[in-house]
């Protein structure tokens, strides 16, 4: 059975270790992320009672996953859930993960993703050379939650929230990918939708 941890393992190989020591730009003031969400309820379920459930992996740095926990209950607690480890109703379990890459410009003879270093170039039977396209970073960050139905073990909702940027603050960033992913909790629109979520000012 596919898990959490398998669907976010492509991306985990620039975690959130090297993330939180990265500064974001102080004039942003929204993030802009990419939601898909699924409730499988026949009805809009209700909030209630949880507590967070960790992979074997996360226990491995649990200063790390309580700072995550943290985050994500803020935005639980938004759409009405309350964190009650005793008595729970449901369990969380979040996953994390970001990726750093770097894209090219625009290239008119080979798209996005192609890299021009003065190549000669055809173009309405004319040679050319085209001149280097400038490049830039960008950081793909993506947050995972599953709330499971304790007395079922079904899971009730899931949703994830990708951000692309080309700036990274991790402490920054996260907050708000979790309550993007909790947005329209507990009925969501079918298909991927673009939420945007208000920064705090620092």
């Amino acid at each position: 059975m596919m898990t959490l941890y398998s669907l976010l393992k492509p991306m985990a190989a620039t975690l959130l270790a090297a993330t939180f020591l990265l500064g974001g730009c102080a004039t942003v003031s929204t993030v802009e992320s990419e939601v898909q969400s699924f409730s499988v309820a026949p009805t809009p379920m209700l909030p209630g009672p949880f507590r967070f459930e960790r992979l074997p992996s996360q226990d491995q740095d649990a200063r790390q996953s309580a700072t995550l926990e943290e985050m994500a209950q803020k935005a639980l607690e938004k759409a009405g859930f309350s964190r009650v480890d005793t008595a729970a109703r449901y369990s969380v379990q979040i996953g994390v993960a970001t990726l750093d890459t770097v894209l090219a410009y625009p290239d008119p003879f080979f798209g996005r993703f192609a890299w021009s270093f003065g190549r000669p170039r055809l173009w309405n039977g004319r040679l050319f050379y085209t001149p280097p396209w400038p490049d830039r970073e960008i950081y793909v960050t993506r947050v995972r939650l599953e709330i499971r139905e304790l007395g079922t073990g079904k899971v009730v909702y899931e949703s994830t929230a990708t951000n692309e940027e080309s700036w990274n603050n991790a402490k920054r960033v996260l907050p708000a990918l979790f309550e993007a992913a909790m947005a329209d909790f507990p009925s969501p629109p079918k298909g991927v939708r673009k939420v945007v979520v208000k920064l705090p000012t620092p």
